[in-house]
């Protein structure tokens, strides 16, 4: 097995002290990236339940590279509604998840990383 980058570990570091408190599950790839979850994030009354986990891959080439899709367990939305066509039900590391398609196109390396990208899916999702 092959161990995390630095700018991996770094990734994975900067997730855990910005989510401190919260759980976090980390999954070495075996390329040197890891597959990372959040336990215990807070979406909001929008959904059912209102907390799940957050889940995403930081590839071997970060921070080259966006940190994209992200994942969730599985939500229902209180108004009734269908998720967006950014959503869908998928399986996701032997879960039962929603992908949550929020590319970043215009990633800034040294700017954006992980935590921050986490950050703004769970308050993009909390909004839909």
């Amino acid at each position: 097995m092959t161990e995390l980058t630095p700018a991996v570990t770094t990734a994975v570091d900067a997730v855990r002290e910005h989510f401190a408190g919260k759980p976090v599950e980390v999954t070495p790839d075996g390329a040197g990236g890891a597959f990372v979850i959040v336990n215990d994030i807070e979406i909001g009354p929008g959904y059912i339940p209102s907390t799940t986990w957050l889940g995403f891959h930081v590839s071997a080439a970060y921070p080259n590279a966006d940190v994209y899709p992200h994942y969730t367990g599985r939500l229902t939305r209180t108004d009734g509604q269908p998720h967006g066509q950014a959503i869908q039900q998928v399986d996701w590391q032997n879960r039962p998840a929603l992908q949550l398609s929020r590319r970043s196109n215009g990633w800034r390396v040294g700017i954006d990383n992980a935590a921050l990208k986490a950050e703004k899916v769970i308050t993009w999702l909390s909004i839909q």
